[in-house]
């Protein structure tokens, strides 16, 4: 007797054969797991959507700081009579930019760790919630 598939299954397997020494009888079930059935996201979206907050955190501080800096260098580079420029008595334009790309480098440094504790730790809380172990062995691998 061959297996028939009640539909149409492209890659529809055999049941194994009954084994007389198995103690439970024997239940075929084609889709003992129905991914689509669940009520709620996904398992995988809580870290989805902490991998996407941390990406555009990151981003963003970086290409602020980075970019203040690389401002900088070319400036200091390719214009150095602008650079070299007086603002006032000894006071030089180079001066004020590097005190300003500090000044940038220290805000963008704040900016992150206040938008990490506003959209990140929420998400990470979430996610270490979910993946907190529960059950016997709850505190064994810790």
């Amino acid at each position: 007797m061959t297996f028939q598939a009640p539909w149409h299954e492209p890659y529809a397997q055999e049941p194994p054969a009954h084994d007389p020494y198995r103690r439970e009888p024997y239940a075929y079930e084609p889709y003992a797991y129905e991914p689509y059935a669940q009520d709620g996201p996904p398992p995988g979206a809580d870290v989805a959507a902490l991998r996407s907050a941390y990406r555009l955190l990151r981003r963003i501080s970086t290409l602020a700081a980075l970019g203040s800096f690389v401002v900088y260098v070319v400036l200091s580079c390719c214009a150095p009579g602008l650079m070299g420029s007086r603002i006032a008595g000894e006071l030089s334009l180079g001066m004020v930019l590097g005190v300003l790309q500090l000044l940038v480098t220290f805000a963008a440094v704040f900016w992150y760790g206040r938008s990490a504790r506003r959209s990140v730790d929420p998400l990470a809380l979430a996610v270490r919630e979910r993946a907190r172990p529960t059950g016997r062995s709850a505190g064994a691998a810790r």
